[in-house]
């Protein structure tokens, strides 16, 4: 029993246990995301964060890769158009100079919509953790069952993810 008093021990079965549950929550993650051209849900993925882990907790977070995806946000959330849809395709209505607009004052004719409109999110991580919840928490206990007695054997390898 002196081995459970091994912050290694403790800290490899944490990790486990917490990477079995945030993979279930990852998926479902997946599952919920919108899809129209896969781009968003292709880029959700499972994080260590290491500066909100320390001794006592280990913190994993289930997010999407805002380089592939920048708009999972918008998607999540809701935003606001200031742009033309046209045929399907959004309009270009940036004032020339700009990469991003910050509000009305930034885009202009002919893209430019009269009155802004407000797009409603599509939440997909919050669905996601109320779908989630109790199977993640039952493949945590399950991944700890398991890990826990090759930790004490020291049979276990070291843990990567």
């Amino acid at each position: 029993m002196a081995k459970l008093a091994d912050p290694k021990l403790r800290e490899s079965l944490a990790r486990s246990m917490a990477v079995a549950g945030g993979k279930v929550l990852r998926d479902e993650a997946k599952l919920q995301a919108p899809v129209k051209d896969g781009v968003l849900r292709s880029a959700i993925y499972l994080a260590f964060k290491d500066q909100r882990s320390n001794d006592a907790q280990v913190v994993y977070s289930v997010t999407w890769n805002a380089k592939i995806a920048p708009h999972g946000h918008n998607v999540e959330m809701g935003h606001w158009r200031y742009n033309k849809i046209v045929n399907g395709r959004p309009q270009k209505s940036l004032r020339p100079g700009l990469k991003k607009g910050k509000g009305p004052e930034d885009h202009v004719p002919p893209g430019q919509l009269k009155n802004r409109k407000w797009v409603p999110g599509n939440p997909f991580l919050t669905p996601a953790y109320q779908n989630g919840a109790q199977r993640s928490l039952q493949a945590m206990i399950a991944r700890g069952q398991q890990r826990l007695p090759e930790l004490l054997a020291g049979v276990a390898p070291e843990v990567t993810e």
